[in-house]
């Protein structure tokens, strides 16, 4: 079974737009998604699925920012990979979030994939196949 196969991701976003296509670009390369709205919602899922392999969370939601969660989700899973995504990024946002944890929207499949693998720990190359057709 590929790693992508057996991986789950919690994307968290406040827009359902872009929740849904960021979800389905992830299915359509094999993860598993668990979708949260909030930040407080990713906290409670995270607390009861520990199959939760990665958090994709947006830099800029209201209430809790990603920046916020990502810093409450290492008190509740410690190591859990996170990568941040932005649409307006700064150099101040890339280097308090560091540049391999951030996803640049809008972000291409390729793109996407090679942030994710790299996230959990596998290899930076390889071939990206889309499942959709």
């Amino acid at each position: 079974m590929s790693q992508a196969s057996s991986a789950t991701v919690l994307v968290v976003d406040d827009d359902p737009a872009v929740r849904e296509v960021t979800a389905a670009m992830l299915e359509d390369l094999g993860y598993g998604v668990v979708e949260a709205d909030s930040g407080q919602t990713a906290l409670d899922l995270l607390a009861r699925d520990s199959s939760i392999d990665l958090m994709m969370a947006d830099l800029s939601m209201p209430g809790m920012n990603g920046m916020e969660l990502m810093q409450h989700a290492a008190q509740r899973r410690p190591g859990l990979p996170v990568l941040l995504v932005t649409g307006y990024a700064d150099e101040s946002s890339i280097a308090a979030a560091g540049v391999d944890r951030l996803v640049l929207k809008p972000f291409r499949n390729e793109e996407l994939a090679r942030k994710v693998r790299m996230a959990l720990g596998g290899p930076e190359g390889g071939q990206v196949v889309s499942l959709r057709r």
